[in-house]
């Protein structure tokens, strides 16, 4: 069975973005949760062979202990109550919804991805996903932002991209940094020899034990010795996790309290009856053999965890 999996926050934030005007009669923002659900709609029309995965954020503290500096750039992002509503939105449809205490949904989507059969969609503009490239296995969708438009990744678009493989990203995005997630570095390195570098070792690691075979300029032999340490840092970043204890909670069908929802953004232009039909269609999620496998099949999950 191929599956479709959405980063939750990232389609939540853009979703917010997009629609920041929109507001209830009684000045409830209802943007995101207006956007989510119609971009959720037109992506199960286009992909409806799939079963559907949200993966969420859950208290993402572990790479901000390892770099406090780590997305300290970012605007915060208040929109916890339309978040917990997509959450109870998504529980009356057919869509499985996961998560990891303490961990980002890039490695929440890592960890699945590498764990179940058939063709895996990812739908994000997270570059850090495009890592998991594999051809026939693997497709990242990266959604179309501002005048960019939607771009389908496989193997070779990546390359074409980066001028690496998927697989040897993290090692790259380690050595190049990220202004986008505040991750510095290695300063007046070009992208073309850090391509060199990476496509020759593939680890940061590697990079370092050989640096001294490299005909590299004496400037660029000082700023690389230089941030060895933040390098080995930015790895622990950007590099994926694939073996986290995931929970699950599985969606189901509930026309009634998916139109509680409707009713309480004043959405009119979806129908809750036809909106949950769409994900009607019963589908299995059976995982190979994920690490730490936890089913939750009630609807206590979110409500469980800790406050934010």
């Amino acid at each position: 069975m191929n599956r479709f999996i959405i980063d939750g926050f990232n389609l939540a934030f853009r979703a917010h973005y997009a629609f920041n005007t929109l507001m209830t009669s009684t000045g409830l923002m209802s943007g995101c949760v207006y956007g989510f659900l119609n971009i959720l709609k037109s992506l199960r029309g286009k992909y409806h062979a799939c079963e559907f995965v949200v993966a969420w954020d859950n208290h993402a503290r572990r790479k901000k202990e390892l770099y406090p500096e780590y997305k300290a750039n970012r605007v915060r992002f208040h929109i916890d109550p339309p978040i917990e509503d997509l959450k109870n939105a998504l529980r009356t449809l057919k869509v499985t919804q996961v998560e990891a205490l303490n961990e980002e949904a890039d490695d929440v989507i890592a960890t699945i991805s590498q764990n179940v059969d058939g063709i895996v969609y990812i739908y994000s503009s997270d570059k850090d996903l495009l890592q998991l490239v594999v051809d026939g296995k693997i497709i990242v969708i990266r959604p179309k932002v501002g005048t960019k438009a939607e771009r389908i990744y496989d193997e070779e678009a990546v390359k074409n991209e980066y001028s690496v493989s998927p697989s040897d990203l993290a090692c790259f995005l380690s050595l190049r940094g990220d202004t986008v997630d505040n991750i510095p570095g290695v300063q007046r390195l070009p992208s073309k020899v850090i391509a060199h570098l990476t496509n020759s070792y593939h680890t940061p690691n590697k990079i370092y034990e050989n640096i001294n075979k490299e005909k590299l300029t004496e400037n660029q032999l000082k700023n690389l010795q230089t941030a060895q340490n933040q390098i080995g840092i930015n790895w622990e970043l950007v590099k994926l996790k694939t073996d986290l204890e995931c929970l699950y909670t599985f969606g189901s069908s509930n026309s009634e309290e998916f139109s509680k929802i409707l009713s309480k953004y004043e959405i009119r232009a979806l129908s809750a009856s036809s909106y949950v039909g769409l994900f009607e269609k019963d589908f299995s999620f059976n995982l190979r053999t994920a690490p730490g496998y936890t089913a939750v099949k009630t609807f206590s999950l979110f409500d469980d965890l800790e406050e934010k």
